[in-house]
Order: C-alpha cells, then structure tokens, then sequence
C-alpha cells in the first residue's frame, strides 16, 4: 500500500499544527496509529459534518481544525489527527487476505471486497500515551464510519478487518462504559490442533508489550481465547511489561504463570502462557 507516503505527510502535519515551539532534544517520541475506512463510494467526506459529530456524538473537542481538498486535520486531547481520502481501493490481494483471518465478520471478503476508496485516519501523539492515542483513533474513526457510505475499517498491521456495525457498537460501548475494545486493536488466532487447543495474540507489540501464546493446552479452545484475552486486556489497561517467569493476575483474578521463548506462530519471541 502508499500508507507511508502518506505518513511523511503527516508528520510535516503534526510540525505545523504543534503548539508548543521546542527543539528536536525536546521533543517527546511520536508514535502514529493508523487504519482504513473502507468506503462503498468515491465520495469524499465532509469535514464540517465530522468535526461537528466529533463534538456532538462522541465529547471530542477539536482545536486548530483544517479542511482541504483530501484532508481533514485537528488536533485535540494533545494529539493531532488527520483524515485522509484516497479515491483508490485497498488492493484486493489484502482485503481477500484479512478476510481469510476475520472470524468476527464472516461476510467479509464479499461485503469489503467491493469497496470503491479508503479514508485513512491517523492520529499522532506522545509514544508514552499509546493507550491515550489509540482510544482517541477509536471514536474518530467511528465517527468516520458513520458519516460516510462505508462497509467496515481495515488496520493492516494487525491483520483486522471488521464490519461497520461491530465496529461503532464497541465504539459506543467503550464511550459510554469506559471498556476497551481489545477486538478492534488485537488480533486473536485460535488454532485447533487434534485433542490440543493453541492460540496467539497480534498487536500487543503496539503498546510496547510482548505477544502472547499458548500452545498445546488441553483446555478448550473457548478456554484457552477467554484466558488470552483477559491477559491482553490486563496488560493493556495497566502496561504490565511481563517477563520470563512473571505471575499475571488478570482483571478476572486467575493467576497465570509466563515464560518467554521462541514464537510457535509468529516471528521473534512470545510470552507463553501456562494453561
């Protein structure tokens, strides 16, 4: 894909848009979160309606806003945010791939496959407020979704494509109680192996966390996604950077053992859970 044209672009974006005039020694590490709203149409959105949606529907104040021919640009909550339109699809080689992997949108090659162009929405902030920064990438993308004829988002690092509804719903969900959508940040692979149950997540690596595994459990494999995602969770919601050998409680109260080696389904090293 183009993407990291697009990302130079908006770098020189946060330069001009920053408030505060500091030096490069001064300045705090960024760190972009990026995804695609897959559009049904080639009609570009419009920034009023979505600046004034921010505000209404979702509490997000927006300062410093700009809206050009392709672009939308804010900054809010000590971040900045841009909306890109791209009158080209995603290449059909990546949507069939995701859709191979969305168990959560069964429909999806079909309903995604015959999108017509992409908003890329990303927002740029401080490395150190990944968590912060990727809440407000949510409700800004949702709001996306709902003012454009779109089937659903695409986020290519972590292999999700998910379907408009699922998305906004746990959008609205995590705007009203406070959850975390782990679904639409994470990716979980289940693995079904005869009598013995493996899984891995895919995306902790975002948050500066080490993916998890566990591999050949005699649980179920119903079990073994519940345990994963309660220790994702955890480790997301109060940055628990586990290390070989480490005990997680997770929010749930089970105390899980983990111990660090070479990945059974990914690349690198994973935490292993002992499940």
């Amino acid at each position: 894909m183009r993407i990291p044209v697009l990302l130079t672009a908006i770098f020189t974006l946060v330069q001009q848009f920053s408030f505060a005039q500091k030096t490069d020694a001064q300045q705090p590490q960024q760190k972009v979160v990026s995804g695609i709203v897959l559009l049904n149409d080639k009609t570009m959105p419009d920034g009023k309606a979505i600046l004034a949606s921010l505000k209404k529907d979702w509490k997000i104040k927006t300062d410093s806003s700009s809206i050009a021919d392709k672009t939308i640009v804010f900054s809010s909550q000590n971040a900045t945010v841009m909306i890109a339109f791209l009158d080209y699809p995603v290449p059909l080689t990546e949507i069939h791939t995701a859709a191979r992997f969305s168990w959560l949108w069964r429909t999806a090659e079909k309903d995604a496959g015959g999108h017509q162009s992409q908003v890329v929405v990303s927002v740029v902030g401080s490395s150190g407020k990944t968590l912060d920064l990727y809440k407000l990438f949510r409700w800004v993308t949702a709001c996306v979704l709902e003012n454009t004829q779109s089937a659903g988002f695409y986020m290519g690092e972590q292999y999700l494509l998910l379907s408009k509804d699922f998305y906004r719903s746990a959008a609205v969900n995590m705007r009203d109680n406070q959850t975390i959508p782990l679904y639409c940040w994470v990716y979980f692979g289940m693995i079904q192996d005869k009598e013995l149950s493996n899984g891995y997540t895919y995306g902790l690596q975002e948050f500066g966390l080490p993916e998890m595994e566990v591999v050949n459990s005699k649980q179920s494999l119903q079990d073994v996604h519940s345990i994963l995602y309660d220790a994702a969770l955890t480790v997301i919601q109060y940055d628990r950077k586990l290390t070989d050998g480490q005990t997680l409680t997770t929010i749930e109260g089970q105390k899980l053992t983990v111990h660090s080696s070479k990945a059974a389904f990914q690349e690198g090293e994973t935490l292993k859970i002992e499940f």
